[in-house]
């Protein structure tokens, strides 16, 4: 979840109204203890993280960069939470948008210029937290050399805070933030050009909700083709070389009939073992492969990685998720009005300020849209899973079976737990049935697409340090996946089962979808 808390500093700045604080201090005062907060939180972690290193030679290391990584997410939550305290508290925002406004810039429609400004220190605090932990990733990059040598990984040495530095600014930051920023851009951009046209026409006179709207569509629809151009040169990458992975990837989507520009080499100095999808049309479709991925996987466990990423796009998961989104926003257009208006007249006798309700509510809009984006994005990841674990298996069945490379490493050896359930048992949540031995019909996940495709899941974790029972709020725990293929892949009805789940799950957003669309109509014409 830590990686849309960026958006979240965003979200907080653009929705906080422009009122007085309610503590009532001087302004240098305010601004001094806002950004007091954060020096005081990056010294305090950096202090902290030097002591780690220091005891890293002794035992129960991972245990305390364990402790100190929770607090450093606490803190990443923090972040956020403070610039909300520093907005209607302490007045951060009155003192940018005052110091704005004597400025030409300041006179303008547009959010950009007072958004950079404001929600800098945060930014800058997020980067600081970089600085105070790298000693103590230094440390336990250090102790999983060991591993990498058990496992016969190649060896990656720690990186320099340079190369730290950087990769944490494209993945963390820029990643987020970059195409939040264009989409702003792009907002501001046609508030400025399209209003003098609209008032040519009489018809939009007085109309400022369809003027926003007539100003919004198109900037969210330029935003949705061409984010992925930014995003492929903030995230360093580049082509992959023609080569024969390269071919079997590109003829695993031909048989699905996915199409995508091309599939990206992405270069994170060897520091992430990850992929990715990107891009709502195929023209502008990119597929991200992790040098780490590429330098520390197995042919057959990259094929599965990029079938769990052509997955997402099968299902049409992105267009599903704005979906999502989209009914998350009528609800707060239609119910969430409705309720606003009903509770008004109270709001003269209520013993909370306006910025304190607004607060409230804002927190409550930022808890709901965590909840939901996280429940849906976790179905997603498990509905790709699926996906990627049945074309692991047809590839299985169509090429002779165990005639592929290295694919013996992964076959079970007679009398032992197979590889699913010897890394499962060692997080204590393996309590389902074993994996059956007879070849489930084409269609279902099967023993031996479920066994390669949770061995990549089980190699992602390792070559990430990642422990596999970690929970993800948006992706599930690695463990927890890897238990959910093995049951599928035991009994060809589970699948059947989530299949028809999956279908309901998407019954009911469109449902959701139109009955607050219908709702937000009716609160518009009232």
């Amino acid at each position: 979840m830590s990686r849309f808390l960026p958006l979240v500093i965003l979200v907080i700045w653009l929705s906080s109204p422009s009122e007085p604080a309610l503590g009532g201090l001087h302004p240098l005062a305010g601004c001094a203890i806002f950004l007091g907060f954060y020096i005081l939180m990056a010294i305090v972690l950096a202090i902290w993280s030097r002591r780690v290193a220091r005891l890293a030679h002794f035992s129960h290391i991972k245990r305390r960069v364990r402790m100190f990584h929770s607090v450093i997410y606490v803190c990443r939550i923090l972040i956020p939470a403070w610039l909300a305290v520093g907005i209607f508290v302490l007045g951060w925002r009155e003192q940018v948008l005052a110091l704005l406004g004597k400025t030409a810039i300041g006179k303008l429609p547009i959010d950009f210029p007072g958004l950079l400004i404001g929600a800098a220190p945060s930014f800058l605090a997020w980067m600081a937290l970089w600085w105070a932990q790298f000693p103590a990733d230094q440390a336990l990059r250090e102790q999983n050399i060991l591993i990498q040598l058990e496992q016969s990984l190649p060896l990656q040495p720690p990186p320099s805070f340079r190369t730290y530095f950087f990769v944490n600014l494209r993945l963390q930051l820029l990643f987020t933030i970059a195409p939040a920023l264009l989409l702003l851009f792009l907002h501001d951009s046609l508030s400025l050009i399209l209003p003098p046209i609209f008032h040519h026409f009489h018809v939009l006179e007085n109309q400022e909700d369809l003027i926003e709207a007539l100003i919004t569509l198109p900037s969210f629809a330029i935003f949705l083709v061409f984010s992925p151009e930014i995003l492929r040169r903030v995230l360093h990458t580049e082509s992959m070389p023609d080569c024969p992975l390269r071919r079997k990837l590109t003829q695993i989507a031909r048989q699905h009939r996915v199409g995508f520009r091309d599939v990206l080499l992405w270069k994170t100095e060897s520091q992430m073992g990850n992929a990715a999808v990107m891009g709502f049309v195929p023209r502008f479709r990119y597929v991200l492969l992790s040098d780490l991925l590429l330098e520390t996987m197995r042919d057959e466990q990259i094929e599965a990685i990029f079938a769990h990423e052509l997955g997402h796009v099968m299902h049409k998961h992105l267009f599903w998720l704005v979906a999502a989104m989209a009914s998350m926003s009528l609800a707060v257009a239609g119910p969430g009005q409705m309720i606003a208006d009903a509770l008004e007249p109270m709001q003269s006798h209520a013993w909370l300020g306006d910025s304190v309700q607004t607060a409230l509510l804002l927190g409550a809009g930022i808890g709901l849209f965590t909840l939901v984006f996280g429940y849906v994005s976790r179905k997603f990841e498990r509905q790709a899973d699926v996906f990627a674990a049945r074309t692991i298996q047809n590839v299985f069945d169509t090429s002779g079976g165990a005639s592929r490379a290295g694919l013996a490493e992964l076959e079970p050896v007679p009398g032992s737990p197979g590889v699913v359930r010897a890394v499962l048992a060692s997080t204590a949540v393996l309590d389902e049935p074993g994996i059956t031995l007879a070849p489930p019909p084409r269609g279902y996940v099967g023993r031996q697409g479920a066994e390669i495709f949770c061995s990549a899941l089980e190699r992602v974790a390792v070559v990430n340090n990642i422990p596999i029972a970690a929970r993800s709020w948006c992706h599930g725990s690695i463990a927890k996946r890897m238990r959910f293929l093995e049951n599928l892949s035991g009994d060809p009805a589970r699948t059947r089962r989530f299949d028809r789940f999956m279908y309901r799950f998407y019954v009911a957003l469109i449902v959701i979808l139109c009955v607050f669309a219908g709702w937000t109509m009716l609160v518009l014409k009232a």
